[in-house]
């Protein structure tokens, strides 16, 4: 048996076994490689090279689907990369946007700290009762 064959008997005994459908299993998958490389890589949620190497993954994947079936099977591959990379990339836009907007927030106290610094408005005489 060769390596294709093996790979796609593999996924389909994991099926078997979990009793769930492809799509909730392609969808665990790219969450369960995304919070893996998290976890070898060391960083934090949200890593770029993290999102990077699901999509290898998922794409290698489509890659063994087409040369166990000899030819591609568009619908099929797009859903399948659109289920293993959903939760990944949610996660990682979430942790960009929450960055951002740290970073803006911050960048705000500091601004107005600086103004509240630099701003000087010399005192007005006070009137004089007659």
């Amino acid at each position: 048996m060769d390596m294709i064959s093996t790979y796609h008997s593999a996924i389909e005994t994991v099926i078997g076994a979990l009793g769930i459908s492809r799509s909730l299993l392609l969808m665990h998958g790219g969450m369960a490689i995304y919070l893996g490389f998290l976890l070898a890589l060391g960083t934090r949620r949200g890593s770029l090279a993290a999102i990077i190497a699901t999509v290898a993954l998922a794409i290698l994947h489509e890659v063994m689907n087409r040369l166990f079936y000899g030819s591609w099977r568009w619908t099929d591959t797009t859903q399948d990369l659109a289920l293993a990379l959903f939760w990944p990339t949610a996660c990682y836009a979430v942790s960009c946007f929450r960055r951002w907007h740290w970073a803006e927030r911050v960048r705000q106290k500091s601004n107005d700290r600086l103004l509240h610094l630099y701003d000087y408005r010399p005192e007005l005489p006070a009137e004089n009762p007659a």
